[in-house]
């Protein structure tokens, strides 16, 4: 492929290979798999990028993302001890990479997911509220879910909300769970419905996916 500009022309298929950028030294953190999301970076690039330009004399203390999706670069940055400055578009990757660059408290969560817990079993929601809902959420999500979704919504926030921080962690939790819960087609990236799909019970998923985030966090 042969790229031409106003002040030069690259051909990259002349350009030769550097093992040095080809593939990571180890495994790919944990932590970059506790939420889905569309081509994500890899990780070890940055590591690399940062032992590039420090051998070469670079003192480097920030590293700035200007389109850091999920937060990959962030919490690999974090990981050399660096500090991070990232910004997107979509507020979900801004949920994710903020999360994915917190330490957190492992007896803290616990006890915010017992307490999250504890209080869907005794909670509702009138039915005007379901029914207020955007016509694109019916659309994608059924009558339970949507039900036992804002339940959940609505305890995330009043049992955390105090706490930016460990707010974030557990709407990363919720987010990640809104696929398996909805009719979208599993295996899609493109928006699809598929008629065949049975919902994941959404307090189930939660659970589970909290159980993982706080497994990977605690072995990063």
């Amino acid at each position: 492929m042969q790229v031409t500009s106003n002040f030069y022309s690259v051909d990259f298929e002349q350009i030769p290979l550097d093992p040095f950028w080809n593939t990571g030294d180890g495994k790919e953190c944990k932590m970059h798999r506790i939420h889905a999301y569309p081509a994500k970076f890899p990780a070890f690039i940055t590591t690399k990028a940062i032992e590039f330009v420090k051998k070469r004399g670079v003192d480097v203390r920030l590293v700035a993302d200007i389109f850091c999706g999920c937060g990959t670069v962030a919490h690999e940055t974090k990981k050399n001890g660096l500090c991070f400055w990232g910004c997107d578009i979509n507020p979900v990757a801004t949920l994710i990479a903020e999360t994915k660059s917190h330490i957190y408290n492992d007896e803290v969560l616990k006890c915010y997911t017992e307490a999250i817990l504890n209080s869907f079993s005794s909670s509702y929601i009138e039915d005007c509220e379901i029914e207020n809902v955007n016509s694109r959420i019916k659309y994608w999500f059924k009558t339970e879910q949507i039900k036992d979704l804002l339940i959940l919504k609505k305890i995330i926030f009043s049992t955390v909300a105090d706490d930016k921080y460990y707010l974030n962690f557990f709407l990363c939790a919720f987010s990640n769970i809104l696929k398996a819960t909805s009719v979208w087609l599993t295996k899609s990236i493109k928006p699809q419905v598929d008629p065949h799909k049975t919902p994941a019970n959404v307090i189930n998923s939660f659970v589970k996916q909290v159980s993982m985030m706080r497994w990977k966090f605690h072995r990063k």
